[in-house]
């Protein structure tokens, strides 16, 4: 899950009420990485309020070149040793710093060490030996292609030395907002303004001066499957007690055509519903088609409440 941002140093400012929208969609970690004078500075922050975060970008994100990223735990346990960026090789060992942070569920998982995310492992199992002989093919459009095609587009990477050099695997599956490129449109109240390429500075302050609306949002390109960040509409706003037997069967539908057979019943779907609303169970149905929750665990967490609000803080049990 998470969120995902680049920046250069003359990016618009973010408001508190944006910042505060990235904190509650976002509450398990931030960190950022930017290169200073020949050195790669990496800051991290466990904050307990949006306040906490709120000054930290103030003091270390805002008016920089960087890279920075707001976790939501899927795998691993919350601290600062699973909070991103991550390191890939050092310059005492390999000649440069080279770190990474990333959004999304990697299939490569993390069951040599539950304590460790799935970017820590594959950093160990796949970048590192990867890229330990030959630092410099981190940024190779090469080596930008081969992890593109390895990881899939729902993954996303930022990867960057203390020179400044930066690479953005799978960079077209994010959107423009405001200045900055963002990951994804569902870890934050994206904007309808949010676009699948760069907008001018006038453009982006404009942006940056809306108030976050607490939409729903569907963001993605049922056309071929793929995840596209440039699909961006409300979704229903479902508020009255109904039967949402149609909408649960459809739903499990297109996540069987699209993605394959999962095994979710739509008795185990509406009891999800019941438990938690309708658009939590619409939300972690696209995770599972953008590939950011992979089958076994959508089906875990639809079974598994305790699993689901423990993966997914922001969950809430209906009252009825």
């Amino acid at each position: 899950m998470c969120l995902l941002l680049t920046q250069s140093k003359s990016s618009p400012i973010l408001s508190d009420a944006w910042l505060s929208d990235f904190y509650s969609f976002n509450g398990d970690g931030v960190g950022v990485m930017f290169a200073h004078h020949g050195e790669l500075i990496i800051k991290k922050i466990i904050p307990n309020t949006a306040q906490e975060f709120i000054d930290f970008y103030r003091e270390n994100i805002s008016g920089r070149d960087c890279a920075f990223h707001l976790r939501m735990r899927t795998h691993g346990d919350i601290d600062l040793l699973n909070c991103h960026p991550y390191e890939i090789l050092n310059r005492s060992e390999h000649g440069l710093d080279l770190w990474l942070m990333h959004n999304g569920v990697l299939s490569t998982g993390n069951k040599a060490d539950i304590t460790k995310s799935d970017t820590w492992h594959y950093i160990q199992n796949y970048l590192k030996p990867m890229l330990s002989g030959n630092p410099d093919f981190a940024f190779h459009p090469s080596f930008k292609a081969l992890i593109e095609d390895h990881i899939g587009g729902s993954n996303k990477f930022v990867i960057m030395d203390n020179e400044g050099r930066q690479t953005v695997i799978n960079e077209g599956s994010g959107v423009y907002w405001g200045g900055l490129w963002l990951s994804n449109t569902y870890a934050w109240s994206a904007s309808k303004s949010a676009k699948n390429h760069p907008v001018n500075m006038k453009k982006a302050k404009k942006q940056v001066a809306e108030a976050p609306q607490k939409y729903s949002y569907k963001s993605f390109n049922y056309f071929g499957g793929d995840y596209s960040g440039s699909y961006l509409y409300p979704a229903y706003a479902y508020e009255k007690p109904a039967d949402h037997r149609r909408e649960v069967e459809v739903n499990l539908d297109d996540l069987n055509y699209i993605i394959g057979e999962h095994d979710v019943s739509i008795d185990q779907g509406l009891n999800f519903v019941h438990e938690f609303g309708l658009e939590s169970f619409l939300d972690l149905v696209d995770y599972a088609i953008a590939g950011e929750l992979d089958l076994d665990w959508f089906k875990r967490v639809m079974t598994d409440y305790k699993l689901a609000r423990e993966s997914f803080p922001t969950l809430k049990r209906v009252i009825s």
